[in-house]
């Protein structure tokens, strides 16, 4: 059981961050220890080189004043100065014993060693281990005028001790900090990842029970991981008003579906009830012909929405001037606006130019038109004008028709969406949001301004062209009605 937890908790992301903790605290911790050691092993042995020093210079004083006797002289008689603590050397010229002297506890020391490691120059420190005991000493040797070699020495015990007695410390010190880095690290980790494990609970939730109205509790703390919570949120929120969405569409849909497949089937059943009549026959085909466009036309708009807003579309955006092709647009419009006996008007400068995919803005165009003099009375105008603004070019096609109230202004963008006045006329309901989603595809915008019972004006803002081209007027392509 114990290893199996282990082993789950292993392939966690806040067991990762744990361990990184604790090998980091370890790391620093004994880059601490080292550091320190390293430091106070110099501090002690810059502090014996001083000590023996100084009792080196008294020992040669006292040599300087009457040789070797004065300094064997002083020595016994000022023994608490240096017998005790001190190892005490001095040699002829040829290096021969002429005097030493151990303190008491030391009398065994090795004279062997210290003259294998006795140095040829006329001053060295050396640093000699003891024969009987476990310590070392600390040796200065130094020629003195005469010719004879002295050396004072002195035993790093008590060093020895300093330093066993600060690495014991330093144990406990470093297994005190690791315990708490495990332990601390261990709060400290569950502790900031805890928004997270709240996140996934919730993520479990809403796949468990497919409800979108799941929120987490945002943290008072405006962090990464606040900022994390509050997107999560405010995707949920986006996915079910996404989901909402497709269900009304869905129902839109299939309640736009039902009306063109009954007439096919109703046509087809009155074709096939009544006597065999080619002429009969035809008409029927060209009735199931005409409903099954309609269908085709409705799917193929829908996912021609759907390739721009979800930045599918391929754009062939190009240089070109905009006045023929408002032109060819009104004009296709023509008999439309002859037979309702509204007045069609533009006024689009002959120099200005837009950079846009010209079959997408004709279709663009082409469904504000439509939907102009569709919601438009007899006599009355429509006007189709653009001008040059600060980011690129807009282009406004106002009408004086029915208008729109207020309430239906935010939804007409919506796919499938029709206002109870426009349920008279007959529409698939997306032509509005094909162009809002052609405009958002060149990076622009669509806006819309109307009052009730005088009319409305679209605005459509294109952006300028990044860079100058060659005008380039391709084939065109016909407009999706809507």
């Amino acid at each position: 059981m114990p290893s199996g937890w282990l082993k789950s908790e292993r392939r966690t992301f806040g067991f990762r961050i744990h361990m990184w903790f604790v090998l980091v605290l370890i790391a620093l911790t004994g880059a601490l220890f080292v550091a320190a050691y390293w430091f106070l092993f110099r501090a002690v042995q810059e502090r014996d080189r001083e000590v023996v020093r100084a009792q080196f210079d008294i020992y040669r004083t006292w040599y300087q004043e009457g040789g070797l006797p004065a300094l064997m002289r002083q020595f016994f008689e000022l023994h608490d100065s240096g017998r005790e603590l001190f190892f005490v050397r001095v040699m002829g010229p040829e290096r021969t014993g002429l005097f030493v002297s151990f303190p008491p506890r030391f009398e065994a020391f090795d004279l062997g060693k210290l003259e294998q490691m006795t140095p040829k120059e006329a001053f060295a420190w050396l640093t000699v281990p003891s024969h009987s005991h476990s310590g070392w000493w600390l040796v200065e040797t130094e020629r003195l005028p005469d010719g004879d070699w002295l050396q004072v020495g002195k035993t790093l015990d008590a060093q020895g001790a300093l330093f066993a007695q600060f690495r014991e410390v330093s144990f406990w010190v470093m297994f005190a900090a690791l315990a708490l880095g495990i332990g601390g690290g261990a709060w400290l980790t569950r502790r900031t990842l805890s928004p997270i494990r709240k996140l996934i609970g919730s993520v479990r939730q809403v796949i468990a029970t497919g409800q979108m109205d799941e929120r987490m509790p945002e943290p008072e703390v405006d962090d990464e991981l606040g900022e994390l919570t509050r997107l999560f949120n405010k995707m949920l929120e986006k996915n079910g008003m996404l989901i909402k969405g497709m269900r009304e569409a869905l129902d839109n849909v299939a309640h736009d579906l039902r009306t063109p497949l009954t007439r096919f089937r109703s046509t087809a059943e009155a074709a096939l009830e009544g006597p065999e009549d080619i002429a009969v026959y035809r008409d029927a085909l060209l009735d199931a012909m005409e409903e099954s466009e309609r269908l085709v036309t409705m799917l193929s708009t829908l996912m021609d929405i759907s390739e721009a807003e979800t930045g599918l579309m391929q754009l062939h955006c190009q240089r070109f001037l905009l006045a023929p092709l408002v032109e060819e647009i009104v004009e296709l419009f023509e008999l439309v606006a002859e037979e309702k006996k509204i007045t069609q008007t533009t006024e689009v400068p002959v120099e200005l130019i837009c950079f846009a995919d010209r079959n997408r803005l004709r279709q663009v165009l082409a469904n504000l038109l439509d939907n102009a003099l569709k919601y438009t009375l007899s006599g009355g105008n429509v006007k189709i004008s653009a001008q040059p603004n600060i980011d690129g070019v807009a282009i406004t096609c106002q009408d004086s028709g029915i208008g729109i109230f207020a309430e239906d202004v935010a939804k007409i963008w919506d796919r499938l969406y029709r206002a109870e006045k426009s349920r008279s006329q007959r529409g698939l309901g997306l032509g509005l949001s094909l162009v809002r989603a052609f405009m958002n595809a060149h990076g622009g915008r669509a806006e819309v301004q109307s009052t009730p019972g005088q009319g409305s004006t679209f605005i459509l803002y294109l952006p300028a062209a990044p860079n100058p081209a060659q005008l380039i007027s391709p084939p065109g392509q016909g407009p999706v009605r809507g």
